[in-house]
């Protein structure tokens, strides 16, 4: 999706109508202001429309997970095939992993967990199950993906 396209048509049609004002210089800097003002406000409602539909194809796609992801301030939808979910059953913790991450990081994931109810490391747990792929060799599983956030 390209945000900075719609906005850019969003201008020039304010300045077709600004033609029609014979060039009165206090309209034109009044509307160079709404513009200036206007612009966070529409890319924010762009990217919420772009949330919308990732929504929409998401439940209409329940065989494939839709993302939406913001690569240079502009929306994208990437849609992927759903793995099959690792079951993570309570109790069934064996094995500790010591990670080292930058605290601002930790407190994404922390802001993650408390959106989603889940404790931290249930939300971590939950998250690495959801994009970890059993290896070939059937030693366990590789992440062979990123972790969206």
């Amino acid at each position: 999706m390209d945000i900075s396209t719609v906005f850019t048509e969003l201008e020039a049609a304010v300045h077709r109508q600004l033609q029609l004002t014979a060039d009165d210089p206090d309209i034109t800097e009044a509307a160079a202001a709404l513009i200036s003002v206007l612009e966070p406000a529409l890319r924010q409602a762009g990217t919420t429309l772009a949330e919308q539909a990732a929504l929409e194809v998401g439940a209409q796609l329940p065989d494939y997970r839709v993302a939406l992801v913001i690569s240079d301030g502009e929306p994208q939808l990437q849609v992927q095939p759903r793995e099959a979910d690792v079951e993570i059953t309570a109790g069934g913790n064996e094995a500790r992993l010591t990670l080292r991450l930058p605290e601002s990081l930790k407190l994404l994931l922390e802001d993650a967990a408390l959106d989603t109810g889940d404790s931290v490391n249930s939300y971590v747990v939950s998250t690495l199950a959801s994009k970890a792929k059993p290896s070939k060799s059937g030693r366990g599983n590789r992440v062979r993906t990123s972790i969206d956030l």
